[in-house]
């Protein structure tokens, strides 16, 4: 993954992923409201309907929002083979210019947005079974991260990214 420093691009939020109900494909929108507690308005999570709801108590705000780098799905399209779309992973936010694996416990700036780094979000059955690919290979280690919105508000893709506490 790149390092953020003197002379790298600013960090992004490349894109916002939401999908309605469980299982149903990931669409891209230009930009998303997210909600403290909920994740992003229009997302599954969001509305208590996605595969992993119910696990929302083990770790409060931890199913909000899921990230995962430009670089990971470039990477696992290289481990398995095959050209991979951000959508098909799942996550809601994808991101450019940072080492998100390095980011737990940190808050990351999104215009308004604040959304702290609480833990990893490794690749899971349910989605190679959903995709017919070996997704515990293809993220081996890359898998993304979740975050709890800690102050709600829009997120529009494109925006730079801040690393703050």
């Amino acid at each position: 993954m790149r390092e953020t420093g003197p002379g790298t691009a600013t960090p992004r939020l490349e894109r916002i992923l939401i999908a309605g109900e469980r299982g149903a494909p990931m669409r891209a929108v230009a930009r998303a409201e997210a909600a403290r507690g909920q994740g992003l308005v229009g997302d599954r999570y969001h509305a208590g309907r996605g595969t992993f709801s119910k696990r929302a108590a083990v770790m409060p705000g931890a199913r909000d929002v899921s990230l995962i780098t430009r670089d990971a799905v470039a990477l696992c399209s290289r481990r398995l083979g095959v050209p991979v779309e951000a959508a098909w992973l799942r996550r809601n936010l994808v991101v450019d210019g940072l080492d998100i694996a390095a980011l737990r416990g940190r808050t990351l700036a999104i215009g308004d947005v604040r959304l702290e780094i609480v833990s990893s979000c490794p690749p899971c059955g349910y989605l190679s079974r959903l995709l017919g690919l070996d997704m515990r290979t293809g993220l081996h280690r890359v898998g993304g991260m979740r975050a709890a919105v800690r102050t709600p508000g829009l997120l529009v893709a494109g925006a730079p990214i801040a690393i703050e506490a």
